[in-house]
């Protein structure tokens, strides 16, 4: 992240719309005065984007946060957003919840004058400042591309038929993901998706839709599956072996680094993943400083390429004796 930052520029009951929690209070006069509208910690990816973001923050020692947390609720965000604009901000970043329904917040945000940042998940709205972070959609590609080598080597052509372990339905991550799913499959005919669900993000969902597809479909019949996140794959994972079906050699590409999914490509049984950096917190805050202090990029979307792990490359990125759901990136 932090060569990152050089080379750019040189993720519950009802409460009151805003906390007011000051999750940095470092900074006296002339500190910047940032927002943070984050669409929950639901997951463990939005958990350590937000401690990075706020760690990143702290050893700035001129950065104040307002944070808020919209638990999943694309209303709770618009009246977070319209609470923290009485904040006197300099500068606001916001990772919606859905595409559609954050629009409104991230508009007023943007008629107030301030920067609007948006990262992790895309708005459909035009009316922010500038987008930061890593494609979706590329990772899509990226990941369809290993799943149609993996059954190339399995089957001896591009032919399978596979699940589908989609995320949250609505928001961009899910639809740009798919979009690059559809995009690199609809060239092989012979390569199907006989089944899909969405799993939030959740094990749990992901573990149950892997027991109803072994339920429903006999040996033989899978080939593999393609998931959004690496705690849903361990899920699947889980479920397969308890089912006895280990021995299947099911395949498995995944568009998310976790500990976890990285020994599973150590040990053979994944084949590939790509990463969603947690850092796409600190990438946002480094961006609006950026723009704050002058130093605008030349584009209104700032794209990082796909990190893409395999067996070559494994190794760099996995933890020795971490926790699985340790993130690695």
């Amino acid at each position: 992240m932090v060569v990152f930052a050089m080379v750019l520029f040189a993720a519950c009951t009802p409460e009151p719309p805003l906390s007011r929690e000051l999750s940095v209070e470092k900074g006296g006069a002339g500190a910047y005065r940032i927002g943070f509208a984050n669409a929950s910690i639901s997951n463990s990816w939005r958990v350590k984007m937000r401690d990075m973001l706020l760690e990143a923050a702290a050893r700035r020692g001129n950065v104040h946060i307002f944070e808020t947390n919209a638990q999943d609720d694309a209303s709770r965000m618009n009246a977070n957003i319209e609470s923290m604009l009485q904040q006197n901000l300099d500068a606001i970043l916001v990772t919606p919840v859905v595409e559609d329904a954050a629009n409104p917040g991230i508009e007023m945000a943007f008629a107030s004058g301030i920067p609007v940042i948006v990262f992790d998940r895309h708005c459909s709205t035009g009316d922010f400042s500038f987008f930061v972070g890593y494609s979706d959609r590329q990772n899509g590609v990226e990941t369809a591309k290993l799943m149609v080598e993996a059954l190339i080597k399995k089957n001896g052509a591009p032919r399978g038929n596979l699940l589908a372990f989609d995320s949250v339905a609505g928001s961009s991550t899910d639809r740009l993901i798919r979009e690059g799913w559809d995009e690199v499959f609809s060239q092989y005919p012979d390569i199907k998706i006989i089944a899909r669900q969405y799993t939030d993000f959740e094990v749990g969902k992901g573990k149950a839709f892997m027991e109803d597809s072994l339920a429903r479909f006999r040996p033989g019949e899978i080939d593999g599956f393609v998931s959004h996140d690496g705690g849903v794959t361990l899920g699947a994972f889980d479920a397969i072996d308890e089912a006895g079906r280990g021995n299947e050699g099911l395949l498995c590409t995944n568009a998310d680094g976790i500990n976890g999914v990285c020994r599973l490509i150590r040990e053979g049984r994944v084949y590939g993943l790509t990463q969603f950096p947690c850092g796409a917190g600190v990438d946002a805050l480094t961006l609006a400083i950026d723009v704050l202090e002058g130093r605008k990029p030349p584009a209104k979307e700032v794209m990082i390429d796909s990190i893409v792990v395999t067996a070559a490359n494994v190794d760099e990125y996995l933890i020795p004796g971490g926790d699985d759901y340790d993130w690695t990136l």
